[in-house]
């Protein structure tokens, strides 16, 4: 039985999407997990720009795990 919309994490989100896109299951968590941190990225370069550079520091992931998801080996 699926959980109610509202009790799913944006993750499970993330590895629905890719899997109905028909991604490979053994790429699925790590997309998902890329997918998040780009988004995080996004919330982090809005903090900083309204003048929460520690909040921004608290939810920055690090670039190199973006990159690594990402990389050419996908």
């Amino acid at each position: 039985m699926l959980e109610p919309e509202e009790e799913r994490s944006a993750w499970q989100r993330a590895v629905d999407l890719f899997e109905n896109a028909g991604v490979r299951p053994d790429l699925v968590p790590t997309y998902a997990d890329a997918l998040l941190a780009l988004r995080d990225t996004e919330i982090a370069a809005k903090l900083r720009a309204a003048g929460h550079e520690q909040a921004a520091a608290l939810i920055q992931p690090d670039p190199d795990f973006i990159d690594a998801a990402w990389g050419e080996d996908r």
